[in-house]
């Protein structure tokens, strides 16, 4: 018989848990209702991805709109399209830092990309299980 307790956050002492026993169950078990109670538990999947691919656009600009320089240039930029103060031809005050934030876009597509890859390769590394029997090594299937 196996049992699982889940308790709040925080709610825990030193001395409930003094007298308290464990029970450690091992994850690929056949009981269905030790499968469902096991779903909601998360995973030790490792995932150190910043940006998925609906939420790249705006974490993105957010994150480059905090360095002042882009924020400058944006404001030049915007202020050449005002007829008063127009410097030179607006249209040519945008191709620089539109520049700017594409190069550093295309930065952190590849960074993002490269930590996934690394991800990928922790995830699937080749594991050991020891019992008091035996060792065998097995690739973890929850993680596919």
């Amino acid at each position: 018989m196996w049992t699982l307790e889940r308790r709040p956050v925080g709610q825990s002492t030193k001395e409930d848990r003094k007298g308290r026993k464990r029970t450690v169950v091992c994850s690929l078990s056949d009981d269905e209702d030790l499968k469902e109670v096991l779903r909601s538990y998360k995973t030790n999947q490792i995932c150190t991805t910043k940006y998925t691919l609906l939420s790249f656009i705006p974490k993105n600009l957010f994150e480059q709109l905090h360095r002042f320089a882009n924020v400058y240039f944006i404001f030049l930029a915007a202020l050449n399209f005002v007829p008063v103060v127009e410097a030179f031809v607006p249209q040519v005050a945008v191709i620089p830092i539109i520049l700017v934030l594409s190069v550093t876009a295309v930065k952190d597509v590849w960074e993002d990309y490269r930590r996934f890859k690394s991800d990928h390769l922790v995830n699937r590394r080749l594991e050991q299980l020891f019992n008091r029997f035996r060792i065998r090594a097995f690739i973890c299937l929850c993680h596919q």
